[in-house]
This record gives structure tokens, C-alpha cells and sequence, in this order.
């Protein structure tokens, strides 16, 4: 390697250090304070669901009160259930998301500024010590060459003239091969930061997988049963119908059988069977006659 080489790569290795410090770890830094702004946006999230599917199991009291609506309080109260295990699972991964994630680059960027700037120095120094020492060399050969030209007996300097030679030889393929070293080192000393925060951020992206597979896993399960339940809005449960007929006994009438919703498709709109209709479409129900 020449020495324009060698003076090239360390100019490369500066720059990867300068890079890492200058570029790589302010840029972490920001990364960590979006994910703090992302952090709190999904427990925000998080609360504001517990309140919405609150809501939903007061939805589904309300239902299960209802004679005619009692499977679907039900249902609501399965939905409220689903969810409510699917959110835990969101909560899971928002502990991935901190512990695994940020606590740990939070805690890397801190203890990387002070380790790659004594990292920087070190190699500066042992790179200037290590030029420093072949810059002697080539000037203590400069000096002898120039006292055996104006020497009687130039013969007699060239035993150490050789000696110069050969270490400046050697000193300089130590400051070569300390060069190439510390640009690998500066390299890995890269190539590992992005490496940790790809590795941290896969442990993230499994718990985010499993949070999805959770959440289709009971959605799957469940869904078709859910929109069964509603997918006739005008059917009477079987409850409803027998609570007419009785009523419809206490009073001497025989509601016909067809009425069960189990064997009809009878809608709210349409009349009871056996029941007058109305005069017309702008008739209205006599008043209910006072007891006496």
C-alpha cells in the first residue's frame, strides 16, 4: 500500500467515526424520541379503548334485558370480551416496544458517544505516533545521504544507510497495517450499531406479529357466530313468541302456531295473524279504555 493510500484510508476511518458520532447517533437519538411519541399515542389508544368497550358491555346489559334482544346482549358482551383480550395483547407488545427497544438504544446512544470518542482518540494517537516514528526515519536517512555525498568515504555509510532503509520499510508496513486495521474496526464499530437496532427492532416486529395472529385467531373464530346472530333483525326469539301466546291465553285468544319464530319469517312490519287491519294508512288506535 502507498503511502497516498495509507494517508487516504485514515482520512476513511476518521470519517466513519465522525459519521457514527456526528450523524448515526443524533439520528438514534431522534429515532428514540419518535418512538416515545409513538409509545404514548398507542396508550393513549389503549385507555381510550378500555373506555370503548366499557361502553360496549353497557350496551350489551342493555340487550340482555331485552326479551327480544337477550342472545345479542350477548354477543356484545363475547365482542367486549375479544377485544378486551386482543388489547391485552397490544399492551404486551407496548412492553416489547419499551423495554426491548428504546430503554435499551437509550441506554446504548449514552454509553456509545463516550466510547467512540475515546475510540477516535486512541487510534488518532497510535496512527500520529506510528507516522511520527517513520517521518524520523525517513529524515535521519535524509541526513545520512546528505553527509555521505560530502563525504571522502561515502562506502563507509552504507551499512546504515541499509539499516534506515529496511526499518523505514518495516515502520512503514506497521502504519499500513495499523490503517487497514482501524478501518475494519471503524466499519464493524458501524456495521454493529445498525445491526443492534435492526435486532431490537425485529424482537419488536415479532410481539407486533403475535399481537395480529392473536387478534385474527379470535376474530376468526368468533366473527361468523357474531354475524349469525344478526343477520335477521326481524326474527322473534323462541321466548318472545311464548310470552305472546301466554299473554294471548290469559285472554282467550289462540295465537296460531305459525307466529314461533322458529318456523316462520315473520317481521315486525308485518300484522299479527288474526289481527283486524287498520282502516287505512292514516287511521289511529282508539284510546285504551279506562279500568273500572
Amino acid at each position: 500500500m502507498s503511502l497516498s493510500r495509507s494517508e487516504e484510508m485514515h482520512r476513511l476511518t476518521e470519517n466513519v467515526y465522525k459519521t457514527i458520532m456526528e450523524q448515526f447517533n443524533p439520528s438514534l437519538r431522534n429515532f428514540i424520541a419518535m418512538g416515545k411519541n409513538y409509545e404514548k399515542a398507542l396508550a393513549g389508544v389503549t385507555y381510550a379503548a378500555k373506555g370503548y368497550f366499557d361502553a360496549l358491555v353497557k350496551m350489551g346489559e342493555l340487550a340482555s334485558e331485552s326479551q327480544g334482544s337477550k342472545e345479542l346482549g350477548d354477543v356484545l358482551f363475547q365482542m367486549a370480551e375479544v377485544h378486551r383480550q386482543i388489547q391485552n395483547q397490544l399492551e404486551e407488545m407496548l412492553k416489547s416496544f419499551h423495554n426491548e427497544l428504546l430503554t435499551q438504544l437509550e441506554q446504548k446512544v449514552e454509553l456509545d458517544s463516550r466510547y467512540l470518542s475515546a475510540a477516535l482518540k486512541k487510534y488518532q494517537t497510535e496512527q500520529r505516533s506510528k507516522g511520527d516514528a517513520l517521518d524520523k526515519c525517513q529524515a535521519e536517512l535524509k541526513k545520512l545521504r546528505k553527509k555521505s555525498q560530502g563525504s571522502k568515504n561515502p562506502q563507509k555509510y552504507s551499512d546504515k544507510e541499509l539499516q534506515y532503509i529496511d526499518a523505514i520499510s518495516n515502520k512503514q508496513g506497521e502504519l499500513e497495517g495499523y490503517v487497514s486495521d482501524g478501518y475494519k474496526t471503524a466499519l464493524t464499530e458501524e456495521r454493529r450499531r445498525f445491526c443492534f437496532l435492526v435486532e431490537k427492532q425485529c424482537a419488536v416486529a415479532k410481539n407486533s406479529a403475535a399481537y395480529h395472529a392473536k387478534g385474527k385467531e379470535l376474530l376468526a373464530q368468533k366473527l361468523p357466530l357474531w354475524q349469525q346472530a344478526c343477520a335477521d333483525p326481524n326474527k322473534i326469539p323462541d321466548r318472545a313468541v311464548q310470552l305472546m301466546q301466554q299473554v294471548a291465553n290469559s285472554n282467550g285468544a289462540i295465537l296460531p302456531s305459525t307466529l314461533s319464530a322458529s318456523k316462520s319469517n315473520l317481521v315486525i312490519s308485518d300484522p299479527i295473524p288474526g289481527a283486524k287491519p287498520l282502516l287505512g294508512a292514516s287511521a289511529t288506535l282508539p284510546p285504551l279504555s279506562k279500568a273500572h
